[in-house]
């Protein structure tokens, strides 16, 4: 990343500087003109073999602060440069020469500065415009062999850590859930005004069936399936778009993944700063932040751990705040972006904030969107490694299985699917209801499945050609329930139910009285009725006021069970 040749960063400097870096590079400054000092300073520091002598009469630090130069693509934010290897004092002439500064320099930074190895720059930088610290192509001429690939500025040597107590494997489990997410859509057409959060809490069904029920993650997979193009609105209602959906489910799981995770990687709509727990971002309209670099910083991160080895959350998290610490903004901004503290209301800014704003977000991305999108894998306590879909996107390893490719119909009309097979999840949900889920997804044709299915114009015919399409074989009595279902429609219901039983007909009477009249679903006998699960609570206030008492099973009072009996009133 040159920022200017050698020329143009020598001619900036004043000649104070130029005469000190003569010094060094054994090149006589005296009765030189400013200009002619630096053709001649040019022509020896552009020379390969001197510029090798020079290199191995570098201290360690020296030489490492080059090398951290060379990997990052010959620049790096000035005050990172500085954090790690000293400040370099920017001072005229005067001051340089009457306390030959250059003879005690405070750091290695310093040192290359004297020696005219780095310079300082203005450069367009990934979190903004800001000053850099950079070497002129011309410099690396006669160093030593760096690595052909530059490294990422955030890693080196990672170290690896102990295998964890307890592992949570990424899995399969992205594109299963986003399968049911799909199902669930197509099912239910929930109206387009509602939100996903909205959605998350008056639609119970989908939490159940998924297999991380979690929230915000449910929020992230559903802001994907509308940044795939998945989701439209028709009809004030949220429908699929067939074509781009059906593309997604019969792809290789790996694709599945790929495109899963692309699709958040360069999505600008979702902030993820916006989601960490621990923090509240101010939009004030003064500051923005750019919710991709980080992601790419810790894929440029992520790309260098070795596939199979656990490593400490917080040793990356140090790394990166080691190396590029303003991966998401410049030094300026520390102090201009408006993030409070959660817990504590206190505005976060400064570099002393550093790891409650960039540590935070860096630990949310790697336990939260990589976890749930099947990059890593997490271990307890602060663990963390490349899932097999991980290593394999970022060129480590082979693509992961596709799972379980069960397919099986039971008599009982239970349909057993391997969470591999997508596709044929998402046509099973048309017509059977969810009973289970995991790498085997268990579903059951019901009545209200069937009802479901006619309304999309799945008949029973068009479900027996399904099976046959898949070889399944449906039983001859299931063949007959399904075409007697087509001709009679649900003629036998079960269901769960509350019942209330009394010892005196009047005592009932009296209740059909009052109130909680509304609450009673049926009347089953004199004595007995059956009570919405829902309203328990409502009438048995009402009997109290009736100066009942009633007996209730432990499951009534947990409402564990919606299956309990509440028998035999006791009246004053």
């Amino acid at each position: 990343m040159p920022i200017r040749s050698l020329r143009q960063s020598l001619s900036e400097l004043d000649l104070g500087h130029l005469q000190v870096i003569a010094r060094f590079w054994e090149v006589d400054p005296q009765n030189l003109s400013r200009e002619a000092l630096i053709s001649r300073l040019l022509s020896v520091m552009m020379d390969p073999e001197r510029q090798g002598t020079h290199w191995t009469r570098l201290g360690l630090e020296e030489q490492e602060a080059l090398r951290t130069l060379v990997r990052a693509g010959g620049a790096v934010p000035s005050v990172t440069f500085q954090r790690r290897f000293g400040e370099i004092r920017r001072v005229g002439t005067v001051r340089l020469e009457s306390e030959r500064l250059w003879e005690r320099p405070v750091g290695p930074a310093e040192s290359l500065w004297f020696r005219g190895w780095i310079f300082l720059g203005f450069a367009e930088q990934p979190a903004g415009f800001e000053e850099v610290v950079f070497i002129p192509d011309e410099l690396l001429l006669g160093l030593p062999t760096m690595e052909e690939t530059p490294r990422p500025q955030a890693l080196e040597a990672i170290r690896t850590a102990p295998a964890p107590a307890r592992i949570r494997r990424a899995g399969t489990m992205p594109a299963d859930d986003f399968c049911t997410l799909l199902s669930f859509v197509h099912n239910e057409a929930p109206p387009a005004v509602m939100t996903s959060e909205e959605i998350w809490v008056q639609f119970p069904t989908p939490r159940r069936q998924l297999r991380w029920s979690q929230r915000e993650r449910w929020s992230l997979l559903w802001h994907l399936a509308g940044t795939l193009q998945m989701i439209q609105v028709r009809r004030d209602l949220l429908r699929l778009d067939p074509a781009v959906t059906t593309r997604w489910l019969q792809a290789p799981l790996m694709e599945q993944l790929r495109a899963l995770l692309e699709a958040w990687r360069d999505s600008v709509t979702w902030n993820d700063l916006f989601h960490v727990p621990t923090l509240r971002p101010e939009p004030t309209g003064s500051w923005q932040n750019d919710p991709r670099l980080p992601r790419q910083i810790l894929l440029q991160l992520l790309a260098w751990l070795d596939p199979g080895c656990w490593y400490a959350i917080s040793d990356l998290i140090e790394e990166i705040k080691a190396k590029n610490p303003t991966f998401q903004r410049t030094e300026v901004e520390f102090s201009t972006w408006y993030i409070r503290d959660v817990r504590t209301g206190d505005y976060l800014q400064g570099f002393e904030n550093w790891d409650r704003v960039e540590g935070a977000l860096l630990r949310y991305l790697l336990t939260g969107p990589f976890h749930w999108l099947g990059v890593v894998d997490l271990g307890e306590p602060d663990r963390i490694r490349l899932s097999p879909f991980g290593a394999a996107y970022l060129g480590k390893g082979d693509p992961p299985s596709d799972g379980d490719m069960r397919f099986v119909l039971l008599e009982d009309g239970t349909i057993e699917v391997g969470a591999a097979r997508r596709y044929e999840r998402f046509q099973v949900a048309r017509i059977a209801d969810w009973v289970a889920s995991g790498e085997v997804y268990r579903y059951r044709i019901t009545a209200r499945s069937l009802a479901r299915a006619q309304a999309q114009n799945i008949g029973p015919e068009r479900i027996l050609d399904f099976f046959q399409r898949y070889d399944l074989n449906p039983p001859e009595a299931l063949r007959r329930a399904l075409m007697r279902w087509a001709n009679q429609g649900t003629e036998a219901t079960v269901e769960q139910a509350l019942v209330l039983r009394v010892n005196d007909p009047n005592l009932l009477r009296q209740l059909l009285a009052t109130e909680a009249r509304h609450y009673v679903r049926e009347v089953l006998s004199p004595v007995a009725a059956i009570i919405h699960q829902n309203n328990w609570a409502s009438v048995r206030a009402a009997l109290l006021r009736l100066g009942v008492v009633p007996e209730e099973s432990l499951e009534a009072e947990s409402g564990k069970s919606p299956g309990f009996q509440a028998p035999k009133g006791l009246e004053d």
